[in-house]
């Protein structure tokens, strides 16, 4: 059982019907409860917990977004707490034809108090708008209803229709991906906002400037932040171990960069990360200064602290490669600082690249320096399929790269790669960084692997 625990987490659910007038609780001795539903850990919210709905009561359920639940003082600590709502509203009277009126609901009618301050606040729903989240367009009941509305009026016209199959991948107050299955193949809807509200313009300019490299845009919605695209035709990379098909793809992420070098400013004013040699110089010293407090905060012993003196050593290894790094004037191109098989789709005709919400500016190779630690933990230890697919990528730039830098550069790559991605898709600076255990306990592990990467290139100097 305590093996269970730990692969799992619990999240209660607020589980409404008829737009919020009719919610699923149950009875126990000691009051009602909302009920708990156990999910895998680390993976997707929203489709595991529409899973165990299914599961559990064969309901068919959609989730709107997770709910914050101050402890208000309360001895317990705080629980997780997800809002959702049927996708047949009048399906709750089937497994719970008892209802009582929603004015009735007193805290003492509650086991636990953190449940009564759930059902409050989600009572609330419709009335405030989620004070803080008011501007959010899927803070409202009957989310699911309007986004499928919308997504069959732009599919009419093109002669699709939805079959009723749908996956819902992502759901927040601001935040939507949902696949829907048509006629012919499938659609995907995503909606964006902060703090990836920038994916929305670099989406809209990549398949404007680059539709052969990305999935193809059917529709948008600004006032959502929200497009609507056809499925990439193909298989997802993470599905495949054939290493023909991941050198394919640095070959055409490669393509994908060369083609991009005359359309940097643009990307750059669509909100795309700035990872050029100058902004990261900029960012060395504030984010290394941060570290030495988020290390001192380190309450974990089996891995050591770095101390601050190793931090500082760090701090000018990683400049002096930037610095090496830009003498050797590598155009600046198009990035994807979450470069994974997830978002790579491969076909005969080619390869589409997804989810930009961390798309960027700068040293092309950093994006190589992704894919390839995915390589080496799909094919671990196989050194000459590893040659094999760097040389896709880097022969690719041979007619621009001079071939004297080649290997150069593929020795600071790794160091400065990694610091180009904590330093510019990760809040390292939020002030709030002791409320984010999980996130501190990232970037300690990524300044560990700067440690071993630095050390990596002043041993193979050595030699």
């Amino acid at each position: 059982m305590a093996r269970l625990d730990e692969d799992t987490d619990v999240w209660r659910i607020l589980l409404f019907g008829r737009c919020g007038e009719e919610l699923l609780l149950l009875r126990s001795p000691s009051g009602c409860r909302l009920p708990e539903l156990r999910i895998p850990r680390g993976q997707r919210i929203a489709p595991n917990l529409n899973a165990e709905v299914k599961r559990v009561w064969n309901l068919d359920a959609v989730c709107l977004l997770p709910l914050e639940v101050a402890n208000g003082g309360l001895a317990e600590a705080n629980c997780k707490y997800h809002v959702m709502e049927l996708r047949s509203p009048e399906e709750l009277a089937r497994v719970a034809p008892n209802f009582m009126p929603m004015s009735a609901l007193k805290e003492e009618s509650f086991a636990d108090a953190r449940d009564y301050l759930a059902v409050q606040r989600g009572m609330r729903l419709e009335s405030v708008g989620w004070e803080a989240n008011s501007r959010s367009p899927f803070s409202q009941f009957g989310t699911f209803a309007r986004i499928s509305a919308w997504v069959e009026e732009q599919l009419q016209p093109l002669g699709l229709r939805l079959d009723g199959q749908i996956r819902q991948l992502q759901a927040t107050a601001s935040f939507a991906l949902i696949r829907f299955a048509t006629n012919r193949g499938a659609v995907w809807f995503k909606a964006v906002g902060e703090p990836n509200l920038r994916e929305f313009s670099t989406t809209r300019s990549l398949t404007t400037s680059f539709p052969q490299y990305v999935p193809e845009l059917l529709a948008v919605k600004a006032d959502w932040h929200a497009w609507l695209t056809e499925e990439a035709p193909g298989q997802g990379l993470f599905e495949t171990s054939d290493s023909a098909a991941w050198c394919r793809a640095a070959e055409m992420l490669a393509e994908l960069q060369i083609a991009s070098l005359h359309h940097t400013p643009k990307l750059l004013a669509t909100g795309a990360h700035d990872v050029r040699s100058q902004n990261l110089l900029d960012a060395v010293r504030p984010f290394f200064l941060a570290m030495e407090e988020i290390m001192l905060a380190q309450t974990k012993t089996t891995v050591p602290k770095l101390t601050n003196q190793e931090i500082r050593g760090l701090r000018e290894r990683v400049t002096e490669a930037l610095h090496e790094l830009e003498e050797y004037g590598i155009p600046n191109a198009l990035n994807h600082l979450d470069l994974n098989p997830c978002n790579i789709v491969v076909s005969p005709r080619g390869c589409t690249f997804l989810d930009w919400a961390q798309g960027a500016v700068g040293n092309p190779f950093f994006s190589l320096e992704y894919l390839r630690q995915q390589f080496l933990q799909v094919f671990p230890g196989r050194m000459e399929a590893e040659r094999d697919f760097v040389n896709a990528y880097v022969n690719r730039w041979k007619p621009i790269l001079a071939d004297k830098y080649e290997e150069s550069v593929l020795h600071l790559v790794p160091l400065t790669a990694a610091f180009a991605f904590a330093a510019s898709a990760l809040p390292w600076n939020d002030p709030k960084m002791s409320q984010r255990p999980e996130l501190a306990a990232f970037l300690r592990s990524l300044a560990r692997r700067m440690q071993r990467e630095s050390a990596q290139i002043i041993a193979s100097r050595a030699a």
